[in-house]
Order: structure tokens, then C-alpha cells, then sequence
């Protein structure tokens, strides 16, 4: 792994935050069908992140930036310790058992609660399952998204939304920046002839529309990363796919349908982020809401104990990378791994004892680049991993996927292997072990790609820049 220097690692937000921004608005190869992104929208956006959540929310945005300064200086010391950093497992049993499940809630995560889980691999299940949802209910619709994009396939199911909102509740969480600057990001494939994009995707929602929605605004550039869609307080979807031409038919993702008692609790997480994003900012923190009702009903056939897994930097929550650290750790047989990003320090500290062990350590990561900064990062890691013993694939294409299963324990969500997924921005995950919901998971998702993928040679992996890449990516 490479250990910077501590001079060149505090200079690097300032760098990391022009790439990144440069990212956004770089994309080769592809054809624009409508308006981009306008100045005026990207300074609209710049201040109400900046502005407008400190007036709204002086308490929490002041909190919210001291936490981001001691998680930041927190990294920083572990980036630039020699060794790598990678304690004993403070679980008993091995990913999947009992014990282990029991050990991970004793050091304080959240307790699992009962349900099902069914994979909707790629848009073509995703996309018509979403639709199905929205036509079945009948109580309420609750949609919170990190990307809303303004192409024709965005439209279109925005124009569904509008519809079904005429009869049912419906409820819509933006992430500011995610929203905003998907405009800027054009379509690798050409939209039918004709269309136009719609400047602003949330003005285009609420125009002529019965549903209520609101942004989540982004101080200190902090974005809230989850899709999480729930139906009637029944039926909830959660995962990597958001609405837009690249998630129905150009991208590798996965969301899965989870029903039961579980989606009590899942509620309860929208619910507390619409609350957050209530214009009247802290002071809708003064008085405690009503308890959600509890509307999942009693398990379904099949259920099995699923827990929710979220990163929240305010509440000092990052249980995502705690139980991905602790399942590494203990892992006896397999770690597989298919991730857009593998940069974060102490996920590769913990694979790369997992080969020292001879664990069966597989990661895919996508072929095109998103981001080359990210690119580059992950190929520094890919490195490193080949020379352990791992085996690196590159899935044909863009994979968007994040999913992990560690010998018998699984876990999918909205999670990236980076440092700003793992410790930072606002996540949500689920991991189970119920044996026949792995297995499925392994025989749909990484057998399956594990097939289709290439191998990664160590030579594919060199470029002068990777080590500084690796720097930089340790800040995103």
C-alpha cells in the first residue's frame, strides 16, 4: 500500500476536489441529446450546500463539519503508519455461523429483524420491478435517490411517479449534488430523436405534480449515497441502481426487493432522513415525530434475519465497514468482492492478510473507467492483491455493483470500498447469511461474472501515477 508522505496527503482535498469535479463533466466517448448542467444550476447547488444548510441548520452542519475534520485527520495518521494496519478479528465464529452474527451485534450493530430478499440484477429486472411496485400501492411511496438524471428513461419514470402520486401519498428525497450534477454526465447512448433534456429534474417533479419533494442539501460537500424506495410500508428496494439512462441499460447493478418485519425499520430510516430535510432545518429537530406505524405485517414464508447497515458521519456510524472489516478477518475459505472501488487503506490491509491466510480472495471491478483517478487507484490496490495472491477481474463494461460475501456471510447495498462510502457520506447496506440467499447471490452475481470477467495480470496494473492516484483517492 502505498504510505505517503504527510505533506503530500494535506494538500490533497484541495487537489482530490478539482478532480473530482473534473470528473463530473469528462466523459469520452459519448453523445449529449439535451441542456447540460448550466453554471447557474452548479452555483445554485454550491450554495444551498454552503449557505443555505447553515442558516437552516447552523447546529448540525457545525457538527457534522467537526466530525468530517477528525475523521479526515484520523485517515491521514493511518495512511502514513509504515505498516499496515490490520488487528485480529473482535468476532467469534466464522462470516455466516451463529456466533459470528451474535459477536457483530454485541459490538454494537444494529440487531437483525426478519425478512426476504430478492435480487433484481441490472435494469432489465430492476426497472420493470419499480414499476410494478408503483402500481401496486396503494398507502404510500417514498422514493429517496442519489441520482434523478434528466434523460428520455428519466423522464419517463418521472412522468410515472407524477402519475401515481394523483391517487397515492408519494414522497421524493434528492441528494443536491448527486442530482445536479448527473445533468453534466451525457448518455453513452443516443436518446430517441427529438428529445430534449429537461434542465432541472426536480423543478420538472414538482411541476403539475401531487408529489412533495425535497432536497438533501450537501455541507462540506458530505452527499447522502442511498436509494431507498419504499412501497406502502411493505415493500422496500434498496442497492447501487438510481434513475437514468446508464442504470436501465448501460450498467452492471443490482437493487434487491426486501419484505418483512425488516422494512419496519426501513421506513424508519426514510422517515428520519425527510425529517432532516425539512426546511425548518434544526429547528424540526425539537419535536419528536410520531413512531412510525408498523405496517410490514408478520414474516413472510422464507424469512431469515437480515440487518441494516448504515454510515451516518454525524451519528459516528460506520457499520458498513465495520462488518465488511470484521467478515475479511474472520473469513476461513472465500472473500469475493465486486465493487466499483477497492481504494479504502484498511479494506486492502484486511485482504491482504485474508490471502496471507490462504483464504480464496476474488475482486471484479469494472473495465471502463468512471473516474480515472478512481481507475488508477484501484488498479495501485489490484497490484498489490496479485502480488498476495488474490485473483482481480475486470468485468467487460461498467460494473456498479457492491456486493461482498464472506464464507457464509453476504452483503449488498449502496456501499463503495472507498473512503468517503465507508466513513463519510450517508449509506445503507444489508448483510445476511441465510445459506440458500448466498448461494443465490454467488451463483447470479459472481459466478456469473467471475465467467464473463478477465483476468488482471500484474503488468495490467502499472502506471507511473498509481501511487499518487492512491493518495488522492484515500481523500474521495
Amino acid at each position: 500500500m502505498n504510505r505517503s508522505p504527510l505533506l503530500l496527503r494535506s494538500i490533497l482535498p484541495v487537489l482530490a476536489l478539482g478532480m473530482a469535479m473534473q470528473s463530473c463533466t469528462n466523459r469520452p466517448d459519448t453523445q449529449v441529446n439535451g441542456p447540460l448542467v448550466s453554471a447557474v444550476q452548479i452555483g445554485a447547488m454550491v450554495g444551498r450546500g454552503s449557505i443555505l444548510s447553515k442558516v437552516r441548520s447552523p447546529v448540525t452542519t457545525t457538527r457534522l463539519g467537526l466530525a468530517m475534520l477528525v475523521q479526515r485527520a484520523e485517515e491521514l495518521v493511518i495512511g502514513n503508519i509504515p505498516c499496515p494496519l490490520d488487528p485480529a478479528p473482535r468476532t467469534n465464529g466464522i462470516p455466516g455461523s451463529r456466533e459470528f452474527s451474535t459477536s457483530l451485534t454485541q459490538m454494537g450493530l444494529p440487531a437483525p429483524f426478519l425478512g426476504t430478499v430478492e435480487l433484481l440484477v441490472d435494469g432489465k429486472e430492476f426497472f420493470p420491478a419499480f414499476k410494478k411496485e408503483l402500481s401496486l400501492a396503494r398507502e404510500s411511496i417514498d422514493l429517496q435517490l442519489y441520482i434523478w438524471d434528466n434523460d428520455d428513461i428519466s423522464i419517463a419514470y418521472a412522468d410515472l411517479v407524477k402519475k401515481h402520486a394523483r391517487t397515492v401519498p408519494t414522497r421524493m428525497l434528492l441528494d443536491d449534488i448527486g442530482s445536479t450534477l448527473s445533468a453534466s454526465l451525457k448518455p453513452r447512448t443516443p436518446a430517441p430523436p427529438g428529445f430534449r433534456a429537461v434542465p432541472d429534474i426536480a423543478r420538472y417533479l414538482r411541476q403539475d405534480s401531487d408529489l412533495t419533494l425535497r432536497r438533501t442539501l450537501n455541507p462540506w460537500a458530505i452527499i447522502d449515497h442511498c436509494k431507498l424506495l419504499v412501497f406502502d410500508g411493505r415493500t422496500a428496494m434498496l442497492g447501487g441502481i438510481n434513475i437514468g439512462r446508464e442504470y436501465y441499460s448501460e450498467w452492471h447493478d443490482l437493487m434487491v426487493r426486501i419484505r418483512g418485519p425488516v422494512v419496519d425499520h426501513l421506513q424508519v430510516e426514510f422517515d428520519k432522513k425527510w425529517r432532516n430535510a425539512h426546511e425548518l432545518g434544526d429547528l424540526s429537530l425539537i419535536c419528536r415525530p410520531p413512531p412510525s406505524l408498523s405496517r410490514a405485517g408478520p414474516p413472510p414464508p422464507g424469512s431469515f434475519p437480515i440487518r441494516i447497515l448504515r454510515t451516518n458521519l454525524l451519528e459516528d456510524r460506520r457499520e458498513p465497514l465495520v462488518a465488511i472489516l470484521e467478515a475479511i478477518r474472520s473469513s476461513r475459505s472465500r472473500v469475493w468482492i465486486e465493487n466499483e472501488y477497492i481504494t479504502s487503506d484498511r479494506i486492502l490491509d484486511a485482504l491482504l492478510s485474508a490471502c496471507r491466510r490462504g483464504v480464496d480472495v476474488r475482486v471484479i471491478i469494472p473495465t471502463l473507467p468512471f473516474e480515472e483517478v478512481m481507475h488508477l487507484a484501484n488498479h495501485q490496490a489490484a497490484g498489490e492483491l496479485l502480488q498476495a495472491g488474490a485473483k482481480i477481474y475486470r468485468y467487460p463494461g461498467m460494473t456498479h455493483m457492491k456486493a461482498i460475501i464472506c464464507d457464509g456471510w453476504a452483503s449488498v447495498g449502496a456501499t463503495n470500498f472507498d473512503t468517503h462510502s465507508l466513513q463519510i457520506s450517508y449509506e445503507i447496506n444489508i448483510s445476511y447469511s441465510d445459506p440458500d440467499a448466498v448461494r443465490t447471490l454467488a451463483r447470479r452475481v459472481f459466478e456469473k461474472d467471475f465467467a464473463l470477467s478477465r483476468p488482471l495480470a500484474i503488468e495490467d496494473t502499472r502506471h507511473w501515477l498509481n501511487p499518487i492516484a492512491e493518495t488522492i483517492a484515500d481523500q474521495l
